[in-house]
Formats: structure tokens, C-alpha cells, sequence
């Protein structure tokens, strides 16, 4: 693989490494942002992003541990744990204990769960279309594609 003048740049062992050149500055700028715009928009539905990102993964996956949601979140279980519990008190997932491992705790959408996805999907709609509005769907393959692999890199 070749490694050209950008490549190099983009390493924080480069002397000419800077913010602009790191691809996670920029990542963590838009990241930074999005979670920004989100909050605003979730605020007033009593959600937040971590909880978007529960009711999402719940939402796919029916039932599932906590350690699994957390490890999707990429959210430290002690605070995921924190955050299912907060939710579970405000009637949007329900907990048991797994059948097969009694030291596993499963957490599933309740009703309320459900039309809360439905409510937070309309609000993450708005910032999609706000932020991907001009860009073609070759595009957006392409940085799923890119964004995959480089955490499937680190991960």
C-alpha cells in the first residue's frame, strides 16, 4: 500500500501534523456537532442521544444483554448499566434476568419504548437530511465503507 504525502501528515508522529490534517479531529468535530444538533432537537421529547442509541439498538435487536448494548454504544458498561436503569424507571425498556445466565440482564423495548424510536427517528430524520442533503448515495457508501473499516481497525 502506498502511503502518500497525506498519509503522512495525518500521523501525530509527522512534524507537520496538525489538527487540520487529522482525519479525528474532523471526526470528532462532526461528532461533536451532530450529538450538539441532536440534543437540541431531543430535548424537548425527554430523549437524549445515548438514549437514541439504546432505543436503536433495541429496536434491531429485540432483546438483548446490557454488555451487548454497551459494547454496539461503544458506552462503558458501569454507565450503560446507569443509563438502562434511568430508562427502565421512565417505562422505556423492561429488564430480566437472562434464563440461561443468571448474571446477565437483558433489557427489551416497552411500548412506550417503541413510539419513543418512532419519535427520535423523526428528529435524527430532520439532521440527516440537514447534513447529507447534497451528497449522492455513492458517497455515502463510500464513508460507511471507509468509517467501517478504519473501526474495524482500532476495534
Amino acid at each position: 500500500m502506498r502511503r502518500g504525502k497525506i498519509w503522512r501528515q495525518a500521523n501525530p508522529t509527522n512534524p507537520a501534523f496538525t489538527p487540520e490534517t487529522s482525519p479525528f479531529f474532523h471526526l470528532s468535530r462532526l461528532t461533536g456537532l451532530y450529538h450538539l444538533r441532536m440534543d437540541a432537537h431531543l430535548k424537548p421529547i425527554g430523549m437524549d442521544v445515548p438514549r437514541w442509541r439504546v432505543l436503536n439498538i433495541l429496536y434491531e435487536h429485540e432483546c438483548a444483554p446490557i454488555s451487548t448494548i454497551a459494547d454496539l454504544a461503544v458506552i462503558r458498561m458501569p454507565t450503560m448499566t446507569k443509563l438502562i436503569y434511568r430508562m427502565e424507571g421512565e417505562g422505556l425498556v423492561s429488564t430480566r434476568v437472562s434464563a440461561k445466565d443468571g448474571r446477565v440482564t437483558e433489557v427489551s423495548l416497552t411500548e412506550k419504548g417503541h413510539a419513543g424510536v418512532d419519535q427520535v427517528r423523526v428528529k435524527a430524520g430532520l439532521i440527516f437530511e440537514r447534513a447529507f442533503h447534497d451528497i449522492e448515495d455513492g458517497e455515502i457508501e463510500a464513508f460507511m465503507k471507509i468509517m467501517k473499516k478504519i473501526y474495524d481497525s482500532i476495534y
